[in-house]
């Protein structure tokens, strides 16, 4: 009962601190999005272009290590300025969080004192431990430190959908390293914010956070729960009641909709910067608090001023004028912004691509049973794969390896195309033989179906692989208008460099710093991490974007909404239904919840 009690005790310490901790978390958050988010992700493509390369990508990596040490080196530092900045951001918000415990103000300019002091003593295994700490530890620590330059970092949706894609083995193993994991990160929670306020060293500040939390796990677990549930039921509560207020004046007194739709879009934005803070200071807090709790937070720092009285803030007629000319200023920004976003057409018919010529499991992919069944559809284009041949030939398959889909062990370059096309694939209770692409192609064109066709590459590839597939099918490619994508960036640009009049994409499995430089005519971007931000950067670079795979209806709305060009799918049925039922103007409402979950 007393464990419950001081619980909800600390909640209410936590959410009336609020105002205090307003200034630090703001500013913080203002430098890494303004000024050293724009700085890092444009030096990143100065140092690209120093050593013509075009686009830091899984297959570009090799290359820089093999024949550009110079941008190897410089990339290298830039990552360690990357880490030095997060530092600083923890260290800033952690030694803030700290006087505000200890009912102490603090300048923004000793705070920042105090902050540079702590970057002085980083040494190499401070740094390993820091980046076990923030990609480790802090993400799985309940709420999890907010930082602009972490958020770059999210697992596509690509790649948990191959974890929980029916293998029982690797959910397993994925479960019991989040909970190894999580187990880790509260037993070793204290040990950095040891190290910055008490100066403790490395290897004492883990073993004194492993010896203070022992059994302590639960009680610093339930800190979490009860903080991060408030948070989130807060931010739910509050969007919810700003959500029903408007639908309820949209259906009530249409006329004012729009005046109501950018007032509570600005309340919106009030309750997201709450929870901005709220989630980026809870993890201090928590800490903080703990430690104190536990008699282990230190004294106030020696470098801190306390004898110099903290200038106390005079509201002269100049400080009431100048802030009252920023919030008019704001205040006309964030209307206006608010206003041209609700008021601009909601949605873009995208073009449908049926994902690997597939709908609804009517088929085995890449077969020709399914490309008929799926082309009584009508989608715009068909997406398929294509692979080398042991004898330099094209075959129509996707996997690098046969055992799934034919039970074969082997990958499609170890077998001829006369062996492949004996072998039976099978898939959604159906069966069909592997075809070739040129069979593909035919069947195509009886069809009249357009293609996306994606070149598949692997390191077994014939050097001259591309020269030959252009010429044996240049001429079919640019009648039936079919289109072409790669997962490889190289060999993107080769096509489009060798044959101009080829319509070429290059895939993206995420988003980190925005469209690549490049001759393609399109992206294809992994669609969990694609933001408007990206599309309309590539639209200015007149690049068309296509989202993958998309296979619900508010994915779809959402993509939609965004401006995407085309959508690969699964789901072509749904696809069509979708965009015949919801590409009519959205509803304000429809609008705010999209900003809501991330979509504007």
């Amino acid at each position: 009962m007393t464990y419950i009690k001081n619980s909800f005790k600390n909640l209410i310490e936590f959410f009336a601190g609020t105002s205090a901790y307003f200034r630090d978390v703001l500013l913080m958050h203002g430098f890494m999005l303004f000024i050293l988010l724009p700085f890092l992700a444009s030096t990143t493509r100065f140092i690209l272009r120093r050593g013509k390369i075009d686009y830091l990508s899984y297959d570009t990596i090799p290359l820089i290590f093999a024949k550009h040490p110079g941008v190897l080196i410089a990339l290298i530092l830039l990552l360690l300025a990357m880490v030095i900045a997060v530092f600083f951001e923890f260290t800033f918000l952690l030694l803030s969080i700290f006087f505000i415990k200890k009912n102490k103000p603090i300048s923004l300019s000793n705070l920042l004192k105090g902050t540079i002091l702590q970057l002085k003593k980083i040494r190499f295994s401070t740094v390993l431990f820091f980046l076990f700490y923030f990609f480790l530890v802090l993400p799985l620590s309940g709420l999890g430190f907010n930082s602009d330059l972490l958020a770059k970092i999210k697992v596509p949706a690509f790649i948990m959908d191959f974890i929980f894609a029916n293998r029982v083995t690797i959910i397993a193993l994925v479960i019991v390293g989040y909970i190894i994991l999580f187990y880790l990160s509260i037993r070793l929670i204290f040990a950095l914010p040891e190290m910055i306020l008490r100066d403790v060293p490395f290897q004492q500040a883990v073993k004194e956070s492993w010896l203070s939390t022992k059994k302590q796990f639960f009680k610093i677990l339930g800190q979490f729960i009860v903080i991060g549930g408030s948070i989130l039921f807060i931010f739910i509560f509050s969007s919810t009641i700003i959500l029903a207020g408007q639908a309820i004046i949209e259906s009530a007194f249409p006329d004012y909709a729009l005046v109501s739709a950018v007032i509570a879009m600005t309340l919106l934005q009030f309750v997201l910067l709450l929870n901005i803070v709220f989630s980026t200071v809870g993890i201090f807090y928590i800490t903080i608090d703990y430690m104190d709790d536990a008699g282990i937070l230190p004294e106030i720092p020696q470098w801190f001023p306390t004898k110099d009285k903290q200038p106390k803030t005079e509201w002269s007629l100049l400080k009431v004028s100048v802030l009252a000319l920023v919030a008019a200023i704001f205040g006309i920004g964030v209307g206006t912004y608010n206003t041209e976003y609700l008021s601009n057409p909601s949605l873009t018919k995208p073009l449908t691509l049926s994902h690997r010529g597939v709908d609804n499991a009517n088929g085995v992919q890449n077969t020709l049973s399914a490309l008929e069944k799926t082309s009584q559809e009508k989608p715009d284009y068909v997406e398929m794969d294509i692979q080398e041949t042991k004898d330099k030939e094209f075959v129509v398959m996707h996997d690098f390896n046969l055992k799934k889909l034919a039970g074969v062990n082997k990958r499609p370059n170890e077998l001829t195309l006369a062996e492949l096309t004996q072998l039976k694939v099978s898939e959604n209770g159906m069966e069909d033989y592997i075809c070739s692409f040129d069979d593909y192609l035919a069947k195509a064109k009886e069809l009249d179906q357009k293609l996306l066709i994606e070149i598949k590459a692997t390191k077994q590839d014939s050097p001259d692989m591309i020269d030959r597939f252009i010429e044996k099918y240049r001429t079919t490619i640019l009648a039936e208008k079919h289109i072409l994508q790669t997962l490889t960036f190289n060999i993107a640009t080769e096509l489009k460099e060798k044959e101009p009049e080829f319509y070429v994409g290059y895939i993206l499995p995420f988003n980190i710093v925005g469209p690549p430089i490049s001759n393609v005519d399109f992206f294809t971007m992994e669609y969990s991490t694609l933001n408007r931000n990206f599309i309309n950067a590539a639209h200015n670079d007149n690049k068309k974007v296509y989202a993958w795979t998309v296979n619900d209806e508010d994915t779809m709305t959402r993509m939609m909404f965004y401006g995407v060009d085309g959508i690969v799918t699964d789901q072509l049925k749904l696809l069509n239904q979708t965009i015949k039922t919801d590409l009519d103007e959205l509803t304000y409402s429809d609008k705010l919840l999209h900003f809501v979950i991330g979509i504007g």
